[in-house]
C-alpha cells in the first residue's frame, strides 16, 4: 500500500475547498472529515474524491463530508497545521446552517460530544474485556486486590462519563469548558452521591432535589452543557467590561448549579432510564424483530450520520445491565459489511478493488465501516443488498438468543464482550453463533448476487454527434489493441443491430462497427474505467476510451444535437478519468421524446480496425453492466 502522503493532500484538500477564506470550519468524526464552507460551489469534489485516502464524499445540508476510514486522522491533523478553522479555533460562535433541520442539529450535536471521548471508550472496553477473561478462565481472583484495581481503572471512563462529555460538549456548544468540568464535578461530587444514597431528602433552600446517581449518565450532562451555552450568552451580555472577568462565570455557576439539580439533571437522568427501559422491554418482547431491522438499517443510518445518536442509549443499556439492541445490531452491521467486501475482494477480477476490498474488508470487521460501505458495497449496490439481508437475519438469530452485551463494542472485538450474565459463556456462545451468520451469510450472498456493473455514484455522459471529425478522432490516445476484450453496456435498454438505426450514418457503418440500445432509462454509465476523450457541447454524445484501448463514441438519439443541450445534464468533462459504472449523463426521456426525437442511442467502435472480429450481444435487452460487444 502506498505511503500517504498527508501534508500535501491536505493542501489539495484545502484548495478544492475554495481555500481557507471559503471554510467556516473543519472538525472530524471517527471516519470522516466534516466541513462547513461559506460557498459551496466552490467545492471541487472530484479533485477531492481522487484522493488516496478519499473513499467518498457527501453532502449534509450545508456540511461537506470527506470520508477518509481510518486517515481521518493524519488529514484532519494536517489540515489544522494549514491554519484551518476548526474545533480548537477561537471562535465565538457555533458554525450552523439555515437550512439544517433540527434533527441534524441535535445529530450533529450528539455525534460532536461522543466522538472525542471513543478512544477513551475503547480503551476502557478492552480492559474489561481482558478482566471478564482473566476471571472466567480464573487466571485472576475477584477478591484479589489485582482485580480491583484493573477494575477501577476501566470503570474510571464510565463512572465519570460525565466529565468526559463535559469536556467535548463545552466544545460543540461553545460554552467555557472549565466551568462544564464543574457542573459535572457537581453530578459526581462524593458528599452529593452520599447524599443520594442516605435515606434523608435532599432540599435546596426548601426545594425538593431529586435523587438521581449521575454517574456513568450521559443526557444530562449533555442537555446542562446545552443549556449553559444561553446561560453564558446572558452573563456576558449583563456583565460591565470592569467586572466581567469575576462576574460572568460566577453567574453562570449561580445560574446553572440550581438549574442542574433541580431541573435539567433530573429530566436527563429520568430521560435515559426511560430510554434504557424502553429498549429493554423491546428486547424482551420483540427483540428478534426490533434488533434484525434495526442491523439491517444501520448502513443506511450511517449514511445520515444518525448512528451517533443512538450512542448514549447504548451506553445506558449498558449501564443498567447490558445492550441487547444498539451495539448487537451495530456487530451484525459492521460484520456483515466486512464480509461483503471481502467477498468483492475475492469475486473482483480488478487490482484495485481486490486491495479495496481487502482493507476495508477487515476495517469494516474493526468497526470501521464507511471505507466499506462507501468505497465498495454502496458503489456496486448488489453487496449492499447482500450486507442488509445478511445483518438482518444473523441480528434476528441473536434476538431469538437474546444476545447480550456488556461492554460497548461494535466490532469483532465484541467477542469478550459477551461474557457476563448469569450464563456467560452460553451468551459467548451465543454471540459467536450471530457473528458467524451475519459474516458468512454476506460474503455467500455477495458471490452468488455478484456486483459487477453496479455503482451508485457512477455516471456516464454522452453526446451526440454524428460530426466525429478527424480533430475529435486525433485526441483519442493511440492504444493498439490486439487481445480480446469485452464492452459492457452503457445504457439500459432493448438491442438494435446498427442497420436498425434511422442515420445512413450509422447504418452503414461509416464510423465503424457497433450496436444500438434503445433505452429505457435516461442515465448513460461508464462502460468500463477510462478517460473522456470528449464530450459535445449539447452533452447529447461523448467519445471515450477504455483502459484496454476501446475507442467508444456513445451518441444520444438521432439528430438531439438541435436540441444544444436541453434535457441533457452532464457529470464529466473533456480529459476525466472515470471508473466502470459512474454516471456520465442523464437525459430526460419522456421530454426529449414529447419534442419529437427518437433517442435510439448507437454505440460505435471507433477503432474497429484493430480487430478482427466484433461480436454483439445475443440479447434482446440489457441492463447497465452487461456484456454488449466481445471484440476479437
Amino acid at each position: 500500500m502506498a505511503k500517504m502522503d498527508y501534508p500535501k493532500d491536505a493542501e489539495t484538500i484545502v484548495h478544492a475547498l475554495g481555500g481557507k477564506g471559503n471554510i467556516k470550519r473543519v472538525f472530524h468524526c471517527m471516519t470522516r472529515v466534516r466541513v462547513y464552507v461559506k460557498k459551496k460551489n466552490l467545492v471541487d469534489e472530484q479533485s477531492i474524491q481522487k484522493l488516496p485516502e478519499v473513499t467518498g464524499t457527501n453532502w449534509n445540508n450545508d456540511q461537506f463530508q470527506i470520508i477518509c476510514g481510518t486517515y481521518v486522522g493524519g488529514i484532519y491533523d494536517e489540515l489544522v497545521n494549514l491554519g484551518v478553522p476548526n474545533d480548537d479555533t477561537d471562535t465565538s460562535q457555533t458554525v450552523t446552517s439555515k437550512n439544517e433541520g433540527i434533527v441534524s442539529r441535535i445529530v450533529d450535536a450528539i455525534a460532536g460530544c461522543m466522538t472525542p471521548i471513543i478512544p477513551a471508550l475503547t480503551a476502557a472496553g478492552m480492559i474489561k474485556v481482558v478482566l471478564a477473561l482473566c476471571t472466567t478462565f480464573k487466571w485472576v481472583s475477584q477478591t484479589s486486590s489485582t482485580y480491583q484495581v484493573i477494575n477501577f481503572a476501566a470503570d474510571a471512563m464510565y463512572y465519570f462519563l460525565p466529565f468526559f462529555i463535559a469536556a467535548s460538549a463545552a466544545k460543540v456548544f461553545r460554552v467555557n469548558q472549565s466551568l462544564a468540568l464543574l457542573i459535572a464535578g457537581v453530578f459526581l461530587h462524593p458528599n452529593f452521591v452520599k447524599m443520594v444514597l442516605a435515606k434523608a431528602p435532599i432540599l435546596f433552600f426548601g426545594i425538593p432535589v431529586f435523587k438521581y446517581d449521575y454517574s456513568y449518565s450521559v443526557i444530562p450532562i449533555i442537555l446542562m452543557v446545552w443549556i449553559m451555552s444561553y446561560i453564558t450568552k446572558f452573563a456576558k451580555k449583563v456583565s460591565p467590561d470592569v467586572i466581567r472577568l469575576i462576574l460572568e462565570p460566577t453567574l453562570i455557576i449561580i445560574i446553572s448549579v440550581p438549574l442542574a439539580l433541580l431541573i435539567v439533571g433530573p429530566i436527563g437522568g429520568i430521560l435515559g432510564t426511560w430510554l434504557a427501559e424502553a429498549i429493554k422491554f423491546l428486547s424482551a418482547h420483540l427483540g428478534f424483530v426490533i434488533v434484525g431491522l434495526l442491523a439491517a438499517a444501520f448502513p443506511y443510518i450511517v449514511m445520515t450520520g444518525m448512528h451517533h445518536a443512538l450512542t448514549p442509549i447504548g451506553l445506558n443499556a449498558v449501564a443498567t445491565g447490558g445492550d441487547t439492541l444498539i451495539f448487537v445490531s451495530q456487530v451484525c452491521s459492521n460484520v456483515a459489511q466486512g464480509g461483503a467486501a471481502l467477498a468483492v475482494a475475492v469475486r473482483s477480477r480488478q487490482k484495485n478493488m481486490k486491495q479495496l476490498g481487502s482493507a476495508t474488508g477487515i476495517s469494516a470487521l474493526m468497526g470501521i465501516t464507511e471505507p466499506a460501505l462507501y468505497g465498495v458495497t454502496l458503489k456496486l449496490k448488489r453487496p449492499l443488498v447482500a450486507a442488509t439481508i445478511a445483518a438482518g437475519i444473523g441480528d434476528l438469530v441473536g434476538g431469538l438468543l437474546q444476545v447480550t452485551l456488556y461492554i460497548p463494542q461494535n466490532c469483532l472485538l465484541a467477542l469478550p464482550a459477551f461474557i457476563g450474565g448469569h450464563k456467560p459463556m452460553l451468551n459467548f456462545a451465543f454471540g459467536v453463533i450471530m457473528i458467524l451468520v451475519s459474516f458468512i451469510l454476506s460474503f455467500v450472498l455477495t458471490l452468488v448476487m455478484g456486483f459487477e456493473g453496479d455503482g451508485k455514484h457512477k455516471v456516464a455522459l454522452a453526446e451526440n454527434t454524428t460530426q466525429v471529425n478527424e480533430s475529435s478522432r486525433s485526441d483519442v490516445e493511440q492504444v493498439a489493441v490486439h487481445t480480446p476484450t469485452t464492452v459492457y453496456a452503457p445504457i439500459s435498454g432493448k438491442v438494435l443491430s446498427l442497420s436498425e438505426v434511422p442515420d445512413k450514418t450509422f447504418a452503414d457503418k461509416t464510423m465503424g462497427d457497433g450496436i444500438a440500445i434503445n433505452p429505457i432509462e435516461g442515465k448513460v454509465y461508464a462502460p468500463d474505467d477510462g478517460k473522456i476523450v470528449s464530450i459535445m457541447s449539447t452533452k447529447h454524445g461523448l467519445m471515450f476510451q477504455t483502459k484496454d484501448g476501446v475507442q467508444l463514441l456513445i451518441h444520444i438519439g438521432m439528430d438531439t444535437v438541435n436540441l444544444k443541450g436541453k434535457y441533457f445534464t452532464s457529470y464529466i468533462k473533456t480529459g476525466d478519468s472515470v471508473k466502470k459504472g459512474d454516471l456520465l449523463v442523464e437525459f430526460d426521456q419522456d421530454a426529449i421524446e414529447k419534442a419529437g426525437y427518437n433517442l435510439i442511442t448507437p454505440i460505435i467502435i471507433l477503432n474497429s480496425k484493430d480487430y478482427n472480429e466484433i461480436k454483439p450481444t445475443s440479447k434482446a435487452k440489457v441492463v447497465v453492466g452487461d456484456e454488449l460487444l466481445n471484440l476479437e
